[in-house]
């Protein structure tokens, strides 16, 4: 028997069956319109997931309690009976190919800002969020009656709109999870106090729904950990699921973790992967009920083992879906190299919390389905792509899927251009995965790789290409000091993984990849990072950057901000802080680079080049990978009809 065959296996969930054992959870998209509404790109987003072979999709937090119960500008709504066409219209496009389709019901409490709602967030207890920082607002016992009869309507317009089920989103620090824990809730009425309070307005919430909407599945995702000091543990986490279960779930969500406890809630990629699992495995002890879990899947072959060897019931793929829309149907029939790899780098957490439409970092169609999905012509031309980074790589794929001609020319002897360096960081290797996948679909296609080739104007002739692609990358910016002993690019530190032992390391930049390259050399080094700005590593993502702060704090690595290198020689470096004029010297035994890239561009005679030429990607602008994929996946839209 196939080791994924149990994914593809059924499972009753409540009168209903999933057609397998993979469920799309629960992800904010900013999809939805600024009142609520489902709209095009919302759908065509969950259309392909649901082409895609999810058992089970469950959309997005939909807002019970608008404006009040909001926690983004365009979150789904599900509190207002003219929102039902759109939501109905969206449960058909899901169930049209056999996929359940559930929705969550949200209020956000006390995460959440006047900013988004234009109100005082509420919550049980009077206690800030110190990651929202407002202060919220009691409720009422009247406030907390009104709220549980808006969730149950919440029920009945999803069963009115045709939806399989509900969850209630008790998890995560949201309301309901405020109410749950007692790190939030410190009231002393029926609502507060021991857990049988603490869970009285769950409780209610699930008997309405039971009565008011008996067709759908119910179910309810809840934290088995706060993994804060006087929240939910995990022994009071398990009594909790059993009290979900008493009150008439049909499926329990297992899940984590709250704004305040950081990564826990919201991984970033140092996390190992199922690091959720043994956690998961003791709720499904003491359940009855189907059991989902999740947490860092990234590959089908765990998920089967973990659910064969009974730690859960279902899977949640949730990231994993946005990287790869198909990640279902390709681990259900036994093609698991041919999912684009989720790389937990947060893009998606990080375009949502700016206010945008979500974006994935690996997948450039993610929230774009609506415009890259339309149907394009096949093409019968030739076309050279110069260069074999991203960039390059899914350009090459672009044109290939379209039937052109493609010869693909890199000047290293692999593939990779800034992956590679890239994937050397600690808890960066999972990028050789996004590496090994491009050069796999590159195999697939049929296309012609000429490795160590330059682009020339020799090479021009001899393809004659119909279009060329510029995807040549970028080079580090090394500015010229005449008497540095040693001295360094951060790529070359990383590509080359240099691992010195015992030296001074003055690390010049400290943006993402200077701090990740004194991550990398500060285990074993003493490093000082030089940055001009008020702050380091803010081109990255908010989680992931305070985690790789954290950890550069505990080696001990000295970070000068607000300051420049103002001279060295060959045995001290010397630093000027901006503000106050003074400076300081260091002795040093490495200087290594990390200010930037430029874009490189070979010159090419005129009158070899096709009508047709594109640059992209670093070679265009120097910035992250995520840009570079979605030029190329651009390119055929951008193709001239001649």
């Amino acid at each position: 028997m196939n080791s994924l065959s149990i994914l593809g296996e059924p499972l009753p969930l409540g009168k209903k069956t999933i057609k397998n054992r993979i469920v799309m959870p629960a992800m904010g998209t900013g999809l939805a319109s600024a009142q609520g509404e489902v709209t095009p790109a919302l759908l065509k987003y969950y259309e392909e997931r649901a082409r895609g072979g999810a058992g089970a999709i469950v959309v997005e937090i939909a807002c019970v309690d608008s404006p009040e119960g909001k926690a983004s500008l365009t979150q789904l709504g599900i509190d207002r009976y003219e929102l039902l066409a759109g939501l109905a219209e969206l449960a058909e496009t899901i169930q049209s190919y056999d996929c359940l389709a559930m929705v969550q019901l949200h209020h956000a409490g006390r995460q959440t800002a006047p900013a988004v709602t234009g109100l005082q967030p509420v919550a049980p207890s009077p206690k800030a969020c110190r990651f929202m920082r407002a202060e919220p607002r009691q409720l009422s016992r009247e406030e907390i009656a009104s709220i549980r009869k808006r969730f149950i309507k919440a029920a009945v317009i999803a069963e009115r709109a045709g939806f399989d089920g509900v969850e209630l989103h008790a998890a995560h620090g949201y309301l309901l999870s405020q109410f749950l824990s007692p790190y939030t809730n410190l009231r002393d009425d029926e609502y507060g106090g021991s857990l049988e309070n603490r869970f009285r307005l769950l409780k209610e919430i699930m008997e309405g729904v039971k009565n008011s909407a008996p067709g759908l599945i119910l179910g309810v995702r809840f934290n088995l950990s706060d993994f804060v000091s006087g929240g939910i543990d995990l022994e009071e986490g398990l009594q909790i699921a059993q009290l979900i279960e008493q009150s008439g779930a049909d499926v329990l969500n297992a899940s984590c973790g709250i704004y305040e406890s950081g990564q826990t809630s919201i991984e970033t990629s140092s996390f190992p992967e199922g690091w959720r699992m043994d956690m998961i495995r003791k709720a499904k002890e003491r359940a009855s009920i189907p059991v989902v879990g999740g947490g860092v899947i990234r590959q089908p072959e765990m998920a089967a083992r973990f659910i064969s060897q009974g730690y859960m019931d279902l899977v949640w793929i949730g990231r994993g879906m946005l990287a790869d829309p198909d990640w279902a149907n390709k681990a259900v029939h036994g093609s698991p190299s041919k999912i684009r790899p989720c790389i937990t780098c947060n893009t998606c957490f990080d375009t949502i919390n700016k206010g945008r439409h979500i974006r994935c970092a690996v997948n450039p169609k993610t929230g774009r389905e609506e415009r890259m999905l339309r149907p394009l012509a096949s093409m019968d031309n030739t076309v050279l792509v110069a260069g074999g980074g991203p960039a390059g790589m899914q350009a090459a794929l672009s044109f290939a899927q379209l039937g052109s001609r493609v010869v693909l020319v890199e000047a290293g002897e692999e593939l990779g251009g800034q992956l590679l360096p890239a994937q050397i960081p600690p808890g960066k290797s999972v990028i050789k995965r996004l590496q090994q996948y491009l050069i796999n679909e590159i195999k697939a296609a049929s296309i012609e790789v000429r490795l160590q080739t330059e682009l020339s104007n020799g090479l021009l002739r001899e393809i004659n290409p119909d279009v060329l692609v510029l995807a040549t990358g970028s080079q580090p910016i090394i500015p010229a000091y005449e008497d540095i002993k040693s001295i360094y690019s951060a790529a070359e530190v990383l590509q080359n993984e240099i691992k010195w032992h015992n030296q001074r390391v003055i690390i010049v930049g400290g943006g993402a990849t200077g701090c990740e390259t004194a991550d990398f050399l500060s285990e074993n080094n003493q490093v000082i990072v030089v940055e001009k700005a008020k702050a380091v590593a803010t081109d990255m993502e908010n989680m992931s950057r305070l985690e790789l702060l954290a950890r550069l704090k505990q080696r001990k690595v000295k970070i000068c901000k607000m300051t420049v290198l103002e001279s060295v020689d060959n045995q001290m470096v010397t630093l000027r802080h901006l503000d106050k004029e003074e400076t300081v010297s260091y002795p040093y035994d490495h200087v290594v680079f990390a200010v930037g890239n430029h874009p490189v561009v070979p010159e090419l005679d005129k009158e070899v080049l096709p009508d047709q030429v594109f640059v992209i990607g670093d070679a265009k602008k120097a910035r992250g990978f995520s840009e570079a994929l979605y030029e190329a996946q651009m390119l055929p839209y951008r193709l001239l009809k001649i």
